[in-house]
Formats: structure tokens, sequence, C-alpha cells
């Protein structure tokens, strides 16, 4: 479980650690969430996310995980590197939620479990 609520947009995780995949429902707000996780990395929150962009930029997720500690970690439009990063999402997701966004069946990870979520202006609640 993590919630963060001193910034203006509240982020509340009720998710113990361990891999979640989102449901495949289009403009629910997976991307805002990637965006202000990113934005509340920078601030200095235990939370990250990696996306395509980043991808194509070639910055490795490892680039981002070196010496660091995460307790959310987002993969936003995974379906366009689905499978990349497989061992590294397995290993990290004993310490930390981690959360994909993918339109395909996840591939090379094992996970059975689904999540949802839910947005509103200032609250974003990502729940299983």
């Amino acid at each position: 479980m993590y919630s963060l609520d001193k910034y203006n947009v509240m982020i509340n995780i009720e998710l113990e650690p361990g891999i979640y995949v989102f449901d495949n429902q289009s403009a629910a707000g997976k991307t805002r969430l990637a965006k202000l996780l990113s934005d509340y990395q920078a601030y200095g929150e235990p939370v990250i996310s990696y996306t395509y962009n980043d991808k194509l930029r070639g910055i490795s997720i490892t680039d981002f995980l070196k010496g660091k500690k995460y307790q959310v970690i987002l993969f936003d439009r995974y379906d366009l590197y689905n499978g990349d990063y497989a061992e590294t999402i397995m290993k990290c997701s004993k310490d930390a939620v981690v959360l994909i966004d993918c339109k395909s069946e996840v591939k090379n990870i094992n996970n059975d479990d689904w999540c949802t979520i839910e947005m509103t202006q200032d609250r974003i609640e990502v729940t299983q």
C-alpha cells in the first residue's frame, strides 16, 4: 500500500508489493498517473514510471533503478516493448508495487493480478 497526499493530486495505491496489470480501459488515467509518478520522483518520492519514450531515448529501466529503492514502479505503454525487462520487473516486485499498462498479454512475466484505476481532478486511486 502506498499513499501520497502532499501534492495537488493525491495518489492512493491500495496494493501489496507484486505485479499488477491494469485493465484494458482507455482514458482511465494510467498515463496521467505515469506522468505524476515521474514528477513526484523528481521531488524525491520513492516512485517512478518508465515509458516507451524512455526506451526510445536509450534509457534502460536499470539506469533508473541503480542504487535506489522504489515503492511504486509503473511501466506505461508496456505493449510497445512487451517482454523487455521481465527479469528486472519480477525482481522489483518482491519489494515494490509494480504496475503495468499493457494492451495485450504480458510476455515473460508471471502474474495473475489485475488492478483498476479511478481518477478525479485531485485524486488517483489504484485498487485490485
